[in-house]
């Protein structure tokens, strides 16, 4: 009897409780503060974490996720009977976490080659960040908790990483300078005259879509950018930063304009976060499948 089960990694902003609610194995991504290396989930949680940002005399960064954590991760599964994993790793463009779990993969076989026949394991570039790919991660595992089949979920999430974007704004621009996101003219010019910035990623690639003058006028443009660009009727979940106030505005109106709510919130973590900073909100969508044009 198989047995199917979904990994993915922190930067996906699956929660501690999301991943336990819909048996979801969690790799943990490895975060610098001042130096020194911490385990997302494990030193900090989200909310403490947006504290040492706050305070951190250098803009925190992540750091990849190593073969032999990944080697580690799949040993437990394999010890716990798993005969079908896969695993949905962060964008390859911006981590080398992805070629590490593909690497991990070929030690676990030359390691365990009695495995061979007994567990399959796919290694899945999502090509996205955040609930980009935590979204269709957690509708995944809902599948599998149903009885779905692991060809059945491999589909399912290869389509929705061809069709899955972010829409998002940062409240401030102050970490996108630092982290290099934003040039640091623009950063600076935008903040001068006001400015906010509707980003999106496609296959992780950001593009600004919009500047908006003024707080109060980027949240509902941001939802009309999404509302305009979804698929009808698909699930969307809400990205929620430090100021819930606004996430809560966006579920408040795309309720609205689209007569139902958010399937999930991710609470944005440090990926995240150490690039355009922990005041920010967005929305993920699911438009039409790009490899399909």
């Amino acid at each position: 009897m198989s047995k199917v089960r979904i990994m993915t990694d922190s930067a996906s902003d699956v929660s501690l409780a999301q991943a336990e609610k819909y048996g979801i194995s969690l790799v943990n991504f490895w975060i610098i503060v001042n130096d020194k290396e911490c385990r997302e989930h494990v030193d900090y949680t989200t909310k403490e974490f947006y504290e040492v940002l706050e305070n951190a005399e250098d803009l925190p960064h992540t750091s990849q996720i190593l073969v032999d954590n990944y080697l580690e991760a799949y040993e437990k599964e394999y010890e716990d009977g798993v005969t079908d994993l896969i695993n949905v790793v962060i964008a390859s463009i911006g981590s080398n976490s992805y070629n590490n779990a593909c690497m991990a993969k070929d030690k676990f076989f030359e390691k365990h080659p009695d495995a061979e026949g007994k567990i399959n394991i796919t290694v899945m570039d999502s090509r996205a960040y955040t609930g980009a790919y935590g979204l269709p991660v957690m509708e995944a595992a809902k599948k599998v908790q149903k009885g779905a089949e692991a060809n059945e979920v491999i589909a399912f999430l290869q389509d929705w990483i061809d069709s899955s974007v972010i829409i998002c704004t940062a409240f401030t621009l102050k970490y996108a300078r630092k982290s290099g996101r934003v040039g640091c003219v623009a950063a600076f010019v935008g903040e001068m005259l006001g400015l906010k910035p509707i980003i999106t990623f496609r296959y992780a690639v950001s593009e600004t879509v919009a500047k908006v003058r003024g707080e109060k006028a980027v949240i509902p443009q941001l939802v009309d950018y999404a509302v305009e660009n979804m698929v009808p009727q698909t699930p969307y979940s809400v990205l929620m930063g430090s100021n819930s106030e606004r996430s809560d505005e966006i579920i408040k109106l795309m309720k609205k304009k689209v007569g139902y709510g958010p399937v999930e919130i991710h609470e944005v973590g440090a990926t995240i976060a150490c690039h355009l900073g922990h005041d920010v909100a967005g929305i993920i969508i699911k438009e039409p499948n790009r490899a399909a044009k």
